[in-house]
């Protein structure tokens, strides 16, 4: 459920993909199993194929690459950004947006695959390309797409650098989540995050008005 300032809750679509009997579910499931359970190198597609039961050729059938099967398995477990609903205001689709990052950086099994996720981005460049077109960019593309419309809209101050934004909104969780030993995501992670950010993009007179 996402809230908007006034407090009212409405419903949000479940966040990962749900259980799925298909052979693209199984071999799914099977290739974030075992790189959570033996790391990334040992998640051959061999190996994901022995556990979700199905041949190699099924699995090259539907990707190209251990990598692109890797980058589509985590981007079905992540959140997506969901379209603003008609006459949604942009705090409520951002706030929304920080619940679905934080559940997901929650996720014992997301935080499992974090260090083997972030150790394949930097040692396999086809690892990193696929991330970074099949995940990061066009996720990207669609935060700055509704960002870029709330400042159409006066939702934003005038001056507002969306890029600068973006970075704002989506990495503090991801942060959290490291091993640096800094505090948990709490359940009010998303509102006081938003908040804070919020005094610093929103126009003068929410601001000044209380707008949070």
């Amino acid at each position: 459920m996402a809230a908007d300032r006034s407090g009212t809750q409405t419903p949000r679509r479940p966040r990962g993909r749900p259980p799925s009997p298909t052979a693209r579910g199984a071999i799914m499931d099977a290739a974030l199993e075992l790189a959570a359970e033996r790391g990334f190198q040992a998640a051959t597609v061999e190996a994901i194929a022995a556990r979700a039961g199905v041949g190699r050729n099924t699995i090259y059938r539907r990707w190209t690459s251990k990598e692109e099967l890797m980058v589509a398995a985590l981007r079905e477990l992540s959140a997506e950004l969901d379209e603003p609903a008609e006459g949604e205001d942009v705090y409520t689709v951002l706030l929304g947006m920080i619940r679905d990052f934080a559940g997901v950086f929650a996720d014992p099994l997301f935080g499992r695959l974090l260090p083997g996720v972030i150790g394949e981005l930097q040692r396999n460049p086809a690892f990193a390309e696929a991330w970074a077109d099949g995940l990061v960019r066009p996720r990207r593309e669609a935060m700055l797409e509704v960002l870029s419309r709330a400042a159409e809209r006066g939702e934003l101050r005038r001056d507002a650098d969306v890029e600068q934004i973006a970075d704002l909104l989506a990495s503090p969780p991801f942060v959290r989540l490291l091993p640096l030993g800094l505090p948990p995501v709490t359940p009010r992670y998303a509102e006081e995050l938003l908040e804070t950010i919020w005094r610093g993009i929103a126009p003068v007179s929410d601001t000044a008005g209380g707008g949070v």
